[in-house]
């Protein structure tokens, strides 16, 4: 185990890009309505559909880095609800956007990973926190799937409520969720804005994983530790 974790007895861990990869398949390649038509959609052709999630994405990341919404967060179907695209459509037709959404933006655990984890939740008391911005279910499913649900004391989603990292409402549920204090806890992502500046903010160590090896760019939050991939900690 690496010496830096024998200061904490708890490891806050971000998903996306820190274990779990593949995720946000959004570019033009993507072939939403083969998704949409394998999930019983027949109403929308594939101009439609894509006019749709491109319009949702578009409206969720400007959300996601204006730092007046990191409080206020929409949740996806709220964007659906209100887009021109997608606001006259019923509710079962909105319902179904939403999950092709969902399937796309969810990733999958390798398996070095998943026991990356499995040794990590042997010395020490697991957190996730997580933003994602379709609802949980799919993430649970994939979390399961890879035997690593059972492995977190708690799992916060920012979709769960109307935070996103870097706010520190997140990293407080987390903290409260698992009965630790502050400086008893260390959070590894793969964000300097999200996962690092995060924890600065909520009085948290870090370790950022910087997979490229590129260093913090200028005026990033630094963390207290920098390694390449999660099983470094191993």
């Amino acid at each position: 185990m690496h010496p830096l974790l024998d200061r904490f007895s708890a490891v806050l861990l971000d998903l996306n890009g820190t274990f779990m990869f593949g995720q946000d398949r959004f570019g033009r390649d993507e072939d939403y309505h083969s998704t949409y038509r394998g999930l019983g959609g027949q109403r929308l052709s594939s101009e439609e559909l894509r006019a749709a999630i491109d319009a949702c994405i578009r409206q969720l990341n400007r959300r996601y880095h204006d730092p007046a919404s990191h409080d206020v967060f929409p949740s996806v179907a709220k964007v659906l609800e209100e887009l021109p695209e997608t606001s006259g459509r019923s509710a079962a037709e909105r319902e179904l956007v939403e999950r092709v959404i969902a399937e796309h933006e969810v990733g999958r655990v390798p398996a070095e990973h998943a026991a990356a984890l499995e040794c990590l939740a042997r010395t020490h008391r697991l957190a996730l926190v997580s933003n994602v911005w379709s609802r949980k279910e799919l993430y649970l499913e994939e979390l399961r799937r890879s035997g690593t649900l059972d492995l977190f004391a708690a799992l916060v989603f920012s979709s769960d409520g109307s935070s996103i990292k870097p706010s520190p409402v997140l990293f407080d549920r987390a903290i409260a969720a698992i009965g630790v204090t502050r400086s008893e806890a260390v959070v590894v992502g793969d964000s300097l804005p999200c996962d690092v500046a995060g924890a600065s903010g909520a009085g948290l160590a870090s370790v950022w994983i910087d997979r490229e090896g590129r260093g913090p760019c200028a005026g990033a939050t630094r963390p207290d530790w920098t390694i390449r991939d999660l099983r470094e900690l191993l």
